[in-house]
């Protein structure tokens, strides 16, 4: 069976992602379209608006196996992201990647993704790091294309440059992102929007997020993450209880921002004033709000384990269970886990442990151990 891998967040699934998985199913020609799908938390920094096994069920309308991107890939920024999706759909042995991006263009974009990975090499890039200079700006000022700074082409070139660094036989694809941005906060277009624009109508109580989502997920778009003075609480209390040097070792911890935030943490009582006292030049919103998210989760350095040694599955459909069944005929040596138990769990600790803090802050129940596989029959 062809498969086609797809990397996302799906927070919350919409019509754009249904987009996307039929026509990267379609220009692939693959039979198969698996999702490696952020668990309880975002890349932005954020708890999910709904939790990984309800975006599962949401996904399995338009994908037909889901499986969980490790916890250091989504806590962390666009490169260890991609890393840890590539590493993946490796261990999956997918035949195909597919991305989107505002180029569309996949020769230009490898063209790019080739020169930053050389020019990564040279000294002249490690002397600008030194120098205290953004990677975003270094990488800005030697390439100097447009491309470079609209955001599905910046994932797009991390995808790229880790299927080099890999040297993986994944081919990829990208299409293009039309109708809605990724950052456009409002909905403008009559059955696409952008997730942002998708979670801010569905806050403020509104209805047209239902026009920009596969209707037959509604009934799962019911209790949303909104507890963000829980959040703030609990990660008050979790500085209060660290010493600088505990802060310090946290994973995207560094430059002695732990000093800052044990001040700040003292002088504010509610996140949005966290995050504005926080805000420097050099850190943008996101990159603090992973910080904060890993201090939550107690997640640090020590903790970073790049490799991938088995695999989380969420969710599939029947076509999901025949790739899956295939893939454990030749590879029986791969652990491809379907239902968390005491003997797997050690394969997935940050991950359960990061289900068990998200139930916390949304009074849900569903835990790693007591949820088995999602299976859809419907498609």
């Amino acid at each position: 069976m062809k498969s086609v891998a797809l990397i996302t967040e799906y927070n919350p699934f919409h019509n754009g992602h249904l987009y996307h998985a039929q026509q990267s199913k379609h220009i692939t020609n693959a039979d198969v379209v698996i999702a490696i799908m952020s668990g309880q938390f975002m890349m932005r920094g954020m708890p999910a608006m709904y939790s990984k096994f309800t975006r599962t069920q949401m996904a399995l309308q338009g994908v037909d196996l889901v499986v969980e991107l490790p916890l250091l890939g989504s806590l962390s920024s666009s490169d260890r992201f991609a890393e840890m999706g590539v590493k993946v759909a490796n261990y999956l042995d997918v035949d195909a990647l597919s991305f989107g991006s505002e180029s569309g263009d996949i020769r230009q974009l490898k063209s790019i993704a080739e020169q930053i990975c050389h020019f990564e090499n040279h000294p002249q890039f490690q002397n600008a790091l030194k120098q205290g200079k953004s990677y975003a700006r270094i990488v800005g000022e030697y390439i100097n294309d447009a491309c470079i700074e609209s955001p599905n082409n910046i994932l797009a070139l991390s995808y790229l440059k880790q299927l080099h660094i890999q040297n993986s036989n994944i081919k990829p694809y990208t299409i293009s992102r039309t109708n809605a941005q990724h950052h456009q906060n409002e909905i403008a277009h009559h059955t696409f929007a952008s997730g942002s624009a998708i979670r801010k109508d569905i806050l403020n109580n509104g209805k047209h997020w239902k026009n920009c989502v596969p209707p037959n997920n509604y009934p799962l778009f019911s209790h949303p993450f909104t507890q963000t003075d829980t959040l703030f609480k609990m990660i008050q209390l979790t500085v209060l209880q660290q010493s600088l040097t505990s802060l310090a070792s946290i994973y995207t911890m560094s430059e002695g921002f732990e000093h800052r935030l044990s001040r700040m943490i003292r002088e504010v009582n509610h996140w949005d004033a966290l995050l504005t006292k926080l805000k420097t030049k050099r850190y943008t919103h996101t990159h603090i709000q992973r910080i904060l998210m890993n201090v939550l989760l107690n997640f640090r350095y020590e903790d970073v384990q790049p490799h991938i040694n088995a695999v989380r599955i969420l969710g599939m459909t029947t076509k999901g269970q025949t790739y899956l069944k295939n893939l454990k005929q030749r590879y029986p040596e791969k652990n491809l886990i379907t239902n968390v138990n005491k003997t797997s769990a050690s394969y997935f600790k940050h991950e359960i442990k990061a289900t068990d803090i998200y139930n916390l802050l949304t009074q849900q129940t569903n835990t790693d151990f007591n949820t088995p596989v999602i299976i859809s029959h419907d498609r």
